[in-house]
């Protein structure tokens, strides 16, 4: 049929079909969710906070333990496996960027505060933990440290202090500035220049909403004003974007306590995230102007305690009070695609720009706004293997095994030729030719006039899959049995070298005129000085087939598979064609970047199109892959490895640089960890241990090395992660396994001398049998000997102690006794029962003194373990004068107890109830008609008993040699007693203080530190 009778119900058909939009999809949210609980990993689903520290690993503090989570796997501290943590609910502040070190707050404790060390353990922080009242953590999980603020204001704003610690209002612009709003009022906080500076601007201003951008500090007010502060200066020059005022009322509608509603923006280290219902923004400053982006909308997530997002893996971790841990991948990746369920309307292949960020596809014509698409009805049977868009616009195709050509708005389709099947190539040439190909045929169409360059008998009846000119002249074609070269000067055909056999998917000349072949299940080459090169594969041999070679500003490959889309630097695959490397390196992308499929479709020409807005758009299984290849975020695994653990014999050890093991640890588990969080894929760890030999094996995924039936000797296990351009991270540990007992040198040799010496042997044992023989009993008369210097020690300690204490006791007892028998007839019953009660109180002394020599006996042997436990200090000395009261009433001495009722002391009672009695004697034995007063003083490190007396005052040459321990009573001839509360006090860890009075009067003290 003629074309120009075709011409006006084509032009109908296409007007038609132009305006029959498809249905709509609903829109999609732009980002993927994983979701860990306690079902997956995670050991407790309530999140109390999350920071990532300097190597890249997200810290969990939950209610049950902190977590550390490198991406796959996730590591458990808790009361169980870690002896810092008394608790297991804590908090996890947020650090500035840059910050080494990591705080971790028992929700209910602020004095014993938690970090972690290069290896991985949790340790308590002794200085922050020493001053809880120098620091404390905003509502938000933020830091900030006042203590120059609290040593200038903390009298004079003690009320302020107070509540800024238990409010929820303090927002922190860093840890060395903050706002508080308390009562209509707000200040600026600065640690910095150490003042506290009233807002007046915003006095009487109801606040609906407060937070922190940058180091901006905004209050919105109840009509929605902004108030923009820096460094507690007011910027009348800052704005926020019209659009934001409605997300402001949505997120103050959320709570009527302003302070409340203000908990739902949220800051991590480096962006502010506020949270409006279902939608999460950030907000930023862009020329002065508050402005916000869309991170993700529509999103399922409840109870959100925490957000952290990171930019360089494009993702937001959102930690939850009641369900885990949530991690958003936002897209970076858009799919096109028709709303309709059928395969073969979304199996996409060719395509071609069109005007109106529009693209042609043999289905129909897909809006990049995912809008206004156009569905092409079942009657119209495009080719899907070559298409091309000629330097004039116009675009040539093939439908119904005829060629056709239209103009860009697809005004008007004009049949060319009948082909007899579908087009498997076309290229235009710098003439303007076109070369065009069918299944088996070659054709040049020069104007208007078509001529057959080769038949299926030519090419040996392979089909033709693509058709490429390499360079003038000189044009490729792939086929389903190898590569042939045709000169289109010349006229000669000859098959090319080295991919015989081989299905031809895709020829591709680069940017820099080198030729690349992509094939479909046996890889891609380079030709390289007239050879070819196959490329090395990926760790999942997923690149035997790759469909098509896009090429970006950058100098990187992206190459569609059937198992996903890979970008790899040009210049590595150069240098491996070169010789000049041995590895190259594949950053993988699969369908969790945007994509619907891993499935991307080849043998098609163009294979895939660079669009008018630089995005590349890719062909799959399931619509088109559309992306900026030059914004697109390319995580690498370049944080350090760390071997954490070593589980020998079911012992789990911590690993040091060095380790030494016996030949019984039949099985050793390495684990090994990395933070890593983009896809797992990208992550290459490999291990190797040279002693062995020298190739390199992959970690097992969960990250634990099973290394079995090592040989006694030195090793080097190295673990190494690899990054572009043959770089690595690497790790090292020596391992050391010991030989069995049989199997060392000198055993060895010791059999070589008992085989030779025998006899000589026999006889030295003997020998040798014989001297240690008389050493054991040399040792055991030493040991004897000082047993019994021991015994006669501890026998001279007791004699003098019993004749120093038990003297005067006896002496009141023998007194009562002479006056009970000069005055039992005449004495009254009452005078004689108070003697009869005075001489039970002595015999009552007496007993007591011999159970507690008892005890300083015992205190004398090996092994004497000190009981100690809480006492009250008054009950003890109450006891002390009760029975000092005989002989007080004989000296005419007054006892006073001042030891206040609430002070208490962590000893042993018997020791010191030893301690004082002896002093309490002492002092009642030279004071006559004088006062003796026991009282006590107690602060936060030590605890003080003082007694003083008006006696006679010591001697001072005594009290010097007492206080210098150089005192020895049977050098001076003085009593055993103060050598005997000498002992006693080095184990009870006291100092003892005397001052003798100039007159009269002595002072004596007991110091003990205050121990829990």
């Amino acid at each position: 049929m003629n074309s120009h009778r075709l011409r006006p119900l084509l032009l109908l058909v296409f007007c038609l079909l132009r305006w029959l939009p498809s249905k709509e999809q609903t829109p999609t949210n732009r980002y993927s969710i994983t979701h860990y609980n306690s079902d997956n990993g995670l050991s407790q689903n309530s999140i109390n906070g999350m920071a990532f520290d300097k190597n890249g690993f997200l810290w969990l503090a939950t209610k049950w333990g902190i977590v550390r989570f490198d991406g796959k796997n996730f590591r458990e501290y808790n009361t169980e496996n870690s002896a810092a943590l008394l608790w297991n609910d804590y908090s996890l502040p947020q650090r500035e960027p840059g910050t080494d070190r990591l705080f971790f707050k028992p929700v209910f404790d602020s004095t014993h505060i938690l970090t972690t060390t290069d290896d991985y353990q949790i340790t308590t922080d002794s200085v922050r933990s020493a001053r809880p009242h120098r620091q404390f953590m905003t509502s938000n999980n933020h830091l900030f440290f006042h203590n120059g603020l609290y040593n200038t204001y903390g009298v004079a704003c003690k009320q302020l202090f107070d509540k800024l610690v238990v409010s929820y209002a303090p927002i922190t612009v860093n840890e060395r500035q903050a706002y508080f709003y308390d009562g209509g009022l707000c200040y600026f906080l600065d640690e910095n220049t150490r003042t506290i500076k009233e807002l007046h601007e915003i006095t009487g201003h109801k606040l609906k909403l407060q937070f922190i951008t940058g180091d901006i500090y905004f209050y919105i007010d109840d009509q929605y004003r902004v108030y923009a502060y820096k460094n507690g200066v007011l910027q009348n020059n800052i704005r926020y974007a019209p659009d934001l005022r409605q997300f402001f009322i949505r997120a103050a509608a959320a709570n009527p306590d302003p302070v409340q509603a203000s908990l739902k923006t949220r800051r991590d280290g480096r962006h502010t995230l506020m949270l409006c219902n279902d939608t999460i923004l950030q907000l930023k400053m862009v020329n002065n102007e508050l402005n916000y982006k869309i991170l993700a909308a529509d999103i399922p997530v409840k109870d959100i305690k925490c957000m952290i997002y990171d930019e360089g893996y494009q993702a937001l971790y959102i930690g939850t009070l009641t369900n885990g841990l949530y991690v958003l991948k936002l897209h970076e990746f858009e799919r096109l695609f028709f709303n309709d369920t059928r395969f073969i309307a979304n199996s996409q292949s060719l395509q071609i720009e069109l005007p109106g960020s529009r693209i042609l596809t043999p289905t129909g014509i897909l809006n990049y706004y995912n809008n206004d698409h156009v569905l092409f009805p079942d009657t119209h049977n495009f080719g899907k293997q070559a298409w091309l868009q000629a330097s004039d616009g116009s675009i040539w195709l093939s439908e119904f095994d005829s060629l056709k050509r239209t103009d860009i708005h697809l005004s008007s389709f004009v049949t060319l030729k009948p082909l007899g099947h579908y087009l498997t190539g076309i290229i235009e040439r710098d003439n303007k030719d076109i070369i065009y190909s069918n299944k088996h045929q070659v054709f040049r169409r020069h104007g208007t006039e078509d001529t057959i360059l080769l038949n299926g008998n030519d090419l040996m009846q392979a089909e033709i899959q693509t058709l490429r000119e390499v360079s003038r002249n000189n044009l490729w074609i792939g086929t389903s049995a190898g590569l042939f070269t045709y000169d289109l000067s010349n006229h000669l055909l000859r098959p090319v070298g080295g991919l015989e056999k081989m299905n031809i998917e895709i020829i591709h000349v680069a940017k820099d005129s080198s030729i690349w072949v992509g094939t479909y299940g046996q890889g891609f080459y380079k030709f390289y000085n007239d050879h070819f090169i196959r490329m090395p594969m990926d760790s999942r041999k997923s690149l035997v087939t790759a469909h098509c070679f896009m090429e970006d500003q950058q100098g990187y490959f992206w190459i569609p598979t059937n198992k996903g889309l890979f970008r790899v630097a040009k210049k590595e695959l150069d240098n491996y064609a070169a010789g000049q490397q041995q590895s190259v390196y594949y950053y993988y992308v699969d369908k969790s970047y945007g994509f619907s499929t891993n499935e991307f479709n080849g043998r098609c020409t163009p294979c895939g199109i660079v669009t008018s807005d630089h995005f590349f758009s890719l062909p799959s299984l399931d619509g088109l892959v559309r992306f900026n290849p030059d914004s697109v975020h390319i995580p690498l695994p370049d944080k350090p490895i760390f071997v954490d653990f070593l589980q020998a014999n079911d012992k789990r050890l911590l690993l040091k640089n060095k380790l030494e093991l016996t030949r019984d640890s039949n099985q050793l588990i390495f684990e090994i960890s990395t933070p890593y969080f983009g896809n797992r894929f990208n992550l290459h760890l490999e291990y190797t241990i040279k002693e062995l030999n020298d190739n390199w094996y992959p970690v097992p995924d969960d990250g634990n090395l099973i290394l079995t039936n090592l040989n006694s000797g030195n090793y080097t296990l190295t673990v190494r992660s690899q990054l572009p351009y043959t770089r690595y991270t690497y790790s090292t540990i020596q391992l050391t396994i010991l030989p069995y007992w049989y199997e060392q040198v000198w055993f060895k040799c010791l059999l070589g001398g008992l085989a030779i010496g025998t006899f000589l042997l026999f006889f030295r044992l003997r020998y040798n049998y014989q001297v240690k023989r008389a050493q054991l009993l040399q040792q055991m008369v030493n040991e004897r000997t000082m047993q019994l210097f021991e015994s006669n020690r501890i026998k001279e300690l007791m004699i003098s102690a019993i004749l120093h204490d038990l003297r005067s006791p006896l002496r009141f007892l023998q007194i009562l006794a002479r006056r009970m028998y000069n005055n039992y007839k005449t004495s009254a019953d009452k005078e004689l029962s108070q003697t009869l009660f005075q001489f039970d109180n002595a015999t009552n002394e007496i007993y007591e003194f011999t159970q507690d020599f008892f005890v300083f006996t015992n205190m004398q042997k090996e092994g004497f373990v000190i009981n100690r436990k809480k006492i009250v200090l008054r009950d003890i000395v109450s006891e002390i004068i009760s029975l000092c009261e005989v002989g007080a009433q004989i000296q005419k001495n007054t006892f006073s107890n001042l030891v206040p009722s609430s002070i208490t002391l962590h000893t042993d009672a018997t020791l010191l109830s030893l301690v004082l009695r002896n002093l309490a004697d002492n002092a009642n034995k030279y004071t006559y008609e004088g006062t003796i007063t026991i009282e006590a003083i107690q602060d936060a490190f030590t605890t003080r008993i003082v007694i003083a007396d008006t006696g006679s005052c010591m001697d001072k040459e005594l009290v010097a040699r007492i206080l210098d321990k150089g005192y020895n009573p049977s050098q001076h001839g003085m009593g055993w007693g103060y050598k005997i509360i000498l002992e006693i006090l080095n184990k009870l860890q006291g100092t003892i203080d005397i001052v003798s009075g100039n007159d009269e009067g002595n002072l004596i003290t007991l110091t003990f530190e205050n121990k829990a």
